[in-house]
């Protein structure tokens, strides 16, 4: 009996170093009561793993910067374990290239001209075609039409002769401005001069061209007005404008140029120099990921992009108040362009159907 009674002295020791470590529990489950008790921040097992991401959103001064900004502050309130940094960059190529070059880090703001990435189009040939980037949701519009101070220039034939800016050399909507000109079959008959759309204002308000391709403000779906560039144009004189045709513009997009129609009602830019529906174009933005980043991440962004209402983004920029339903699943082609895994699960799953933007602004 005595042998069961009888502890060796390492048992002993054992025993002991059991109960200091039975003690040190129980003294850091006390500490861990109080500091719940006092209204301090308790470990949560659930905030440790998260995971980062980086958002591709341009230059400071652009209007995607700060809808991108919009989309990190979102992502930080209202998802458990992603977080996202915005990154500024060169502008949307700048965005593209990031996205291409970290495909499972970043995701972005891309426009529909860098489709021009793609194998076949000698811009993207002299880049390194690219063919990852997968739809997220809409972004902002660049809606434009060719602006003009010479009232006899109504149509874009009467531009034969003429000096026409069409973009900066090297951007990727210039081609889709020469592929225009070239659809009408002045593209021989017009002298071309390369500069981005504040150089082309420069140069058709000093005289240096006679038309240039011009952005102006657009909320969709028809909340239209001038903007910067066309009301510094106008201190010099009034800006008359030229549309185009719906059907040629729907056949270059199918061609893979930035080309989506936009309806313009009379008047909406100006009741003198506008006196008639017009149709312009819209190079649209819209939140991207590349095929290679994972799905869960992209379904997370989406659920976000999705549940944050339009007076939210608004705050952020004026054209953020498109931001709603009808137009956040709004792709630039339902043909040319392929949702991200990620983002069509939330979509399938929420009864949310994929939309034609052109439809949305005939």
């Amino acid at each position: 009996m005595g042998s069961y009674l009888t502890l060796t002295s390492q048992e002993f020791l054992a025993n002991k170093k059991r109960g200091v470590t039975m003690r040190k529990i129980f003294v850091i489950a006390l500490v861990l009561i109080g500091f719940t008790a006092a209204g301090l921040p308790s470990f949560d097992c659930a905030q440790a793993a998260t995971r980062s991401i980086f958002i591709g959103g341009g230059r400071t001064e652009s209007v995607w910067y700060p809808i991108a900004q919009a989309l990190a502050k979102q992502i930080k309130e209202k998802s458990k374990w992603l977080t996202a940094e915005v990154i500024s960059t060169a502008g949307i190529t700048g965005n593209v290239d990031m996205v291409k070059e970290k495909p499972k880090e970043y995701i972005g703001l891309n426009s529909f001209s860098h489709i021009h990435y793609r194998p076949g189009h000698s811009w993207g040939e002299k880049r390194g075609t690219y063919t990852g980037e997968r739809f997220i949701a809409t972004g902002s519009s660049m809606t434009q039409l060719i602006a003009t101070y010479d009232p006899n220039i109504k149509t874009i034939q009467d531009l034969a002769g003429k000096i026409v800016d069409v973009g900066r050399q090297g951007a990727a909507n210039t081609p889709d401005h020469k592929a225009i000109l070239e659809k009408y079959g002045i593209a021989d008959k017009v002298k071309y001069v390369y500069t981005g759309f504040g150089g082309g204002a420069a140069k058709l308000k000093d005289g240096l061209v006679d038309a240039s391709f011009m952005l102006f403000n657009h909320i969709y779906p028809h909340k239209y007005s001038k903007g910067g560039f066309i009301e510094n144009l106008e201190t010099r004189g009034p800006i008359y404008y030229l549309g185009f045709d719906r059907n040629v513009l729907l056949e270059l997009r199918e061609k893979e140029y930035a080309t989506l129609p936009v309806r313009v009602p009379a008047g909406a830019l100006d009741p003198k120099t506008q006196p008639k529906a017009l149709w312009a174009f819209t190079d649209p933005t819209f939140f991207f990921a590349d095929k290679a980043m994972d799905d869960d991440v992209v379904y997370e962004v989406t659920r976000i992009i999705w549940e944050t209402p339009p007076e939210e983004w608004a705050k952020w920029n004026p054209i953020g108040e498109h931001l709603n339903e009808t137009f956040k699943p709004a792709m630039p082609s339902l043909t040319l362009y392929e949702p991200h895994p990620g983002a069509k699960k939330f979509y399938d799953e929420h009864g949310i159907e994929l939309k034609d933007l052109a439809e949305l602004l005939r």
